[in-house]
Order: C-alpha cells, then sequence, then structure tokens
C-alpha cells in the first residue's frame, strides 16, 4: 500500500494535463468507478474491462452526459450507519461515543449542512481536526481512505466547485484561491483493487 501511496507524491506536475479543474476532477472520479467496477467484479488487479469504464466514464463527464451525483444516498447510508466511524470503520455500541465532524472543516468554509457532516469517533475527529480529509489520510495515516469516503468527499468537491464556478478554472489559478478542500490532494489514480 505504501508503494501505491507513492503515486499522489511522483506526479508533481500533474496539473497541465487537463485542461481545467473540472477536467481533473472528473479523471479522478472516473478512475474511482474504475476502482468500484473492479472491486464489484472481484478482480485484483486493473485489466481491460476495467480501463473501458475510466475511458467511458471521463468522456462522459468532459461531455456533460454524466453528472456526478448529489449527496442524497450518501446522506441515507450515513443515517444507517449511525455507530459507525466512517473513517476508522469501527463499530461502537452506542452512538452517543461518535463525534460529527465537518468533511470541510469550518475554519475553512465548511458548513454545517447534512453533506458535509459525518460521524465519527473521537480520536479520528481530535487527530483530523481541521486537517483537509484527504491530506489526513495520506500524511497523517499514510493510507487511501476507504471508497465510501473517497465517494463522498469527491461528491462534496464537485458540488462545491459547480456551485462556486471552479470546475473551468486552471489549477494554477485554483492555487491562489481560499478553498475548504485542498485540492492538491485529489488522487488522480487509485491503487490496484486488492488493496480495498
Amino acid at each position: 500500500m505504501a508503494e501505491d501511496y507513492n503515486i499522489l507524491q511522483e506526479n508533481e506536475n500533474r496539473y497541465p494535463r487537463f485542461n481545467g479543474f473540472g477536467e481533473m476532477l472528473f479523471w479522478s472520479y472516473a478512475n474511482l468507478q474504475m476502482l468500484c467496477a473492479a472491486i464489484s467484479m472481484g478482480k485484483a488487479k486493473y485489466d481491460r474491462s476495467c480501463y473501458m469504464v475510466r475511458a467511458k466514464a471521463f468522456k462522459a463527464y468532459k461531455e456533460g452526459r454524466w453528472n456526478i451525483h448529489d449527496l442524497f444516498e450518501n446522506n441515507i447510508a450515513k443515517m444507517k450507519s449511525d455507530s459507525v466511524c466512517w473513517y476508522c470503520g469501527e463499530v461502537f455500541e452506542e452512538k452517543a461515543q461518535l463525534t460529527v465532524d465537518h468533511v470541510f472543516p469550518r475554519s475553512k468554509g465548511g458548513t454545517n449542512d447534512m453533506d458535509n457532516i459525518i460521524m465519527v469517533c473521537k480520536h479520528c475527529n481530535s487527530s483530523k481536526r481541521d486537517t483537509d480529509l484527504l491530506e489526513w489520510y495520506f500524511e497523517h495515516r499514510h493510507e487511501f481512505p476507504p471508497v465510501p469516503i473517497l465517494v463522498h468527499y469527491l461528491k462534496q468537491i464537485y458540488l462545491y466547485a459547480k456551485e462556486n464556478n471552479l470546475l473551468d478554472k486552471h489549477c494554477e489559478e485554483m492555487e491562489q484561491m481560499t478553498l475548504p478542500f485542498n485540492f492538491k490532494f485529489i488522487p488522480l489514480d487509485y491503487p490496484q483493487p486488492k488493496y480495498f
């Protein structure tokens, strides 16, 4: 897993290959769909069929034929798993043992909307504090987040970017902006499915 985490570190010059932040986000989400497809097909490694899923998804997102969904399904899942820490997966006997965490920290402009709230254990919450969620996973936990967290986080970024007209902005331009997320930690590639 540590080798695959280096995917994020190795790609220093990753922005020029995209025509804007939206395209970069669509590429990440298409790769996430490829990962989910591989897992659902029981594959330990990506193969041609997985890469076809990614290519189709990326093209459809860029052309506007597909949209990244809203967070309604994620919010239902959060309510049904109200005794599980969404970050570490630990199960608790009582819901009161969990605390509220803001996916986009309030100190960085995150809201109290249900889409931005996840129930997590006290240990994860105090460890993450106001750090960007993906930055916390990569820099502090040294691991890729679980798939449901990746899905939730990327959808949250997409909805924020769409609402604030960021999809057509160049990544270099966004580096100068104050955002509730650190887009530099958005993974462009994912480890092989055997790690999830």
